[in-house]
C-alpha cells in the first residue's frame, strides 16, 4: 500500500469515528442524520473537505458525478444546518492523532501561532465583520480574523479560534488555545510581538509549557526597567511581581520594590483576582542581532541549560512556516471562495480548510523528489500538490499515482532571497462570477 492510500485510509477512519457517534456532532442528537439520505454525513464532510471555488451544484456534481441522481442544493443546506459548530474541530483532533509525530531533540512540539483576516461576502447589517468605505474599499467589507496553532515541524494545524472580525482578540484566541491543547510532549509556542502579555506568558506557564515570543524595544524597557539603546546581545533573567494595586501598603514584598509591575484594570490579566492580588512570573529575555544594526528582543521561558543565545535566532524563524501554509489556505485551497453568507458556514469551511491542508501536507511530506544532478536544490510545489491531493480525496473510481504526480510538479530552492512583504487587499470571489 503506497503512504497515500494510508493516509487517506486514516482520515475516513477519522469521519467514521465522529460519524458513528451522531449525539456528538449532531445540532439536534436523535433527531438529525437519523434517515438515508442522498446526502448522507459522511459525503457532506467529504464534500466540504474538497470544495473548491465553483457554484453549490458544481461543487456537486465534481463529488457525485454529473448526473440526475446527483444531491440538489436544497439538499446540501439542510444537511450542514444539522453539523454541530464543533464536530469539524473533533475531526481536525482525531486525523492528528492518527499521524507521526516530528519532535525537536525527541522532546518538544513546536508550535506557532498567528493570525489572519479573510474577506467573506459583503453584509452592511452585520456590525461584528463589517467595516465601513476607506482606503481599502470605496463600499465598505466584511471580514473575519483566523486564530490558528500550526505545528511546524509536522506541517499541520492543530486548533483554530475563528472571531468576527470588529471583534478579533488575538490574545484571547491565544489563551483559549493554549488551555485546551491536549499535547502529549512539552510544547514551545513561538508567536509574533502581537502577542506579548503577561496573561499569555502566564497561561504557557500554569499549562506547563514554554514560550518564544517576539516583543517590541518598548515593552522589553518596561519589563527589564532600563534601556536597550545600547545592548546589542543579552540574556538576562527577571523575576516580576504582578499587581493590580499601585499602593505600596498593600504590597507582600515592599523590599522587592523594583520587581513589581502594575496590571491596569481594563489590561486581562486571569491569574490576577480579590484573593490572589500578586502573581510572581520569571521570565528570560534575549536579545539577538538577526543582521548588520537590526536587532530582536524575545521573551521566553525555555531553560538556559538546553537552549542558548544561537538556537534562538534559527527557532524563531522556523515561525516564518505559518505564513506561508495561511497563503496555501487562501490560495490553493480556495479559502477566498466562500460557499455562504452566514456567518456560522463560513467557520465550518474554515475548519474544512485545514483538515485538508493536514491531509495534503501528511502526504507531501512522504514523497520523495528523485535526486539528479541539478543546479539546485528542489521541492514540492505544494500549490499543484494540494490540487492532487484533493482530487485523490474526492476520487473513488479512478486510481491515481498521487506520490508521483507530486514529485513531478517541484521547484527550485532559493535560499538567501528575501522580497519586501506586500500587504494587497483583495475582496473575496463574488457569488455572481462562478460557474
Amino acid at each position: 500500500m503506497k503512504y497515500s492510500d494510508a493516509v487517506k485510509a486514516m482520515l475516513l477512519a477519522s469521519i467514521n469515528t465522529l460519524v458513528s457517534n451522531p449525539e456528538n456532532y449532531a445540532v439536534c442528537p436523535g433527531k438529525d442524520f437519523s434517515r438515508n439520505r442522498k446526502l448522507g454525513v459522511k459525503d457532506l464532510i467529504l464534500l466540504l473537505l474538497t470544495m473548491e471555488a465553483d457554484c453549490i451544484k458544481e461543487e456537486l456534481y465534481l463529488y457525485f458525478g454529473r448526473t440526475t441522481d446527483a444531491p440538489s442544493k436544497a439538499a446540501f443546506y439542510k444537511q450542514r444546518k444539522k453539523l454541530k459548530d464543533d464536530a469539524l474541530r473533533s475531526l481536525l483532533i482525531f486525523f492528528n492523532r492518527k499521524c507521526k509525530k516530528y519532535l525537536l531533540d525527541g522532546k518538544y512540539s513546536l508550535i506557532a501561532c498567528d493570525g489572519s483576516a479573510a474577506d467573506i461576502c459583503r453584509n452592511p447589517k452585520d456590525p461584528d465583520t463589517f467595516f465601513e468605505p476607506n482606503g481599502k474599499s470605496t463600499k465598505g467589507f466584511n471580514q473575519i480574523h483566523i486564530n490558528a496553532f500550526f505545528s511546524i515541524l509536522d506541517k499541520k494545524f492543530t486548533d483554530l479560534v475563528v472571531q468576527p472580525g470588529r471583534k478579533r482578540n488575538e490574545y484571547r484566541a491565544f489563551c483559549q488555545m493554549v488551555d485546551r491543547c491536549d499535547a502529549q510532549n512539552p510544547v514551545i509556542y513561538l508567536c509574533d510581538r502581537n502577542y506579548a502579555s503577561y496573561n499569555n506568558f502566564a497561561h504557557v506557564i500554569e499549562n506547563g509549557q514554554f514560550f518564544l515570543i517576539r516583543c517590541t524595544d518598548a515593552r522589553t524597557e518596561k519589563l527589564l526597567g532600563f534601556s536597550l539603546d545600547d545592548v546589542t546581545t543579552l540574556d538576562y533573567h527577571v523575576e516580576r511581581i504582578l499587581s493590580r494595586s499601585k499602593a505600596k501598603k498593600k504590597r507582600r514584598h515592599p523590599e522587592l520594590e523594583e520587581c513589581y509591575r502594575h496590571i491596569c484594570k481594563d489590561v486581562p490579566m486571569d491569574y490576577l483576582t480579590e484573593i490572589q492580588t500578586e502573581y510572581s512570573i520569571s521570565l528570560r529575555v534575549i536579545r539577538i542581532e538577526i543582521a548588520e544594526g537590526c536587532y530582536e528582543n524575545l521573551i521566553t521561558n525555555l531553560p538556559d541549560m538546553e537552549f542558548d543565545l544561537d538556537d534562538f535566532k534559527e527557532l524563531y524563524h522556523l515561525r516564518w512556516n505559518e505564513e506561508t501554509a495561511y497563503r496555501d489556505l487562501k490560495y490553493p485551497l480556495c479559502l477566498k471562495a466562500f460557499h455562504s453568507k452566514q456567518y456560522d458556514y463560513i467557520v465550518q469551511e474554515v475548519w474544512a480548510r485545514a483538515i485538508l491542508y493536514n491531509f495534503c501536507s501528511e502526504i507531501s511530506m512522504h514523497v520523495e523528489i528523485p535526486k539528479k544532478n541539478r543546479k539546485h536544490i528542489y521541492q514540492i510545489n505544494y500549490s499543484e500538490a494540494i490540487k492532487i491531493c484533493r482530487d485523490f480525496l474526492r476520487n473513488n473510481t479512478q486510481i491515481l499515482d498521487v506520490e508521483g504526480l507530486i514529485a513531478q510538479n517541484i521547484e527550485p530552492i532559493r535560499p538567501g532571497r528575501t522580497f519586501a512583504r506586500q500587504a494587497r487587499f483583495k475582496l473575496p470571489m463574488s457569488f455572481c462570477y462562478r460557474n
